[in-house]
């Protein structure tokens, strides 16, 4: 017997044929019928397949992961933190790479501030902001910690997309010297201005 709720069903399906195929191409009826239900219980759950991807997306692929770190797995060392929430965000992005580039595919996924490529950054952001002014306020971060986040975060999409797209200038170097190199940075500029 099946212990996963209709809803899981449907959004397990949704996930596995979205990174198969790309939003376009999987209509409802498939992720139904991939899911073991009939279409209208897909709409009774999720209106149509925007929200659907949209609630794949948010709570299943990134929230619930980065809010554990964020609450309960930093340890209020700043080097050591920010090379996890680092790690965390390239290992998150990674496995859930063809649904990340599928939505450059799809204008209507990325064309709006709400759009699921904007919103987990955005939450991302305020994590990681509300992380950076707790250790400010330690004397730890000088620096805008709204500065500091959104160069973390662009320095991160950014490796990210690196090793996607320019394989032949990485593949000589692991992406963790990347990140560690990058956060010592950090680090050291925060140091430097006290």
């Amino acid at each position: 017997m099946n212990d996963l709720s209709t809803s899981d069903r449907i959004i397990n399906a949704s996930i596995l044929l979205f990174s198969q195929k790309g939003y376009d191409a999987v209509t409802t009826k498939e992720i139904a019928r991939k899911a073991g239900v009939c279409e209208m219980t897909l709409f009774r759950h999720f209106e149509n397949k925007r929200n659907l991807f949209e609630k794949a997306f948010e709570n299943y692929v990134f929230i619930p992961k980065f809010k554990t770190l964020f609450e309960s797995q930093l340890s209020g060392e700043l080097e050591a933190d920010l090379l996890r929430i680092s790690c965390c965000y390239q290992d998150t992005l990674a496995k859930n790479q063809q649904l990340i580039l599928m939505q450059f595919k799809n204008n209507e996924l990325t064309s709006e501030v709400e759009a699921p490529l904007s919103k987990f950054p955005n939450e991302l952001k305020k994590l990681l902001m509300k992380y950076l002014v707790d250790m400010r306020n330690k004397g730890f971060v000088k620096e805008n910690p709204e500065v500091l986040a959104i160069n973390f975060l662009a320095f991160n999409f950014g490796i990210f997309m690196m090793f996607i797209v320019n394989k032949h200038l990485t593949k000589d170097i692991d992406i963790n010297t990347f990140l560690m190199s990058y956060v010592k940075k950090v680090v050291n500029a925060q140091a430097q201005n006290f």
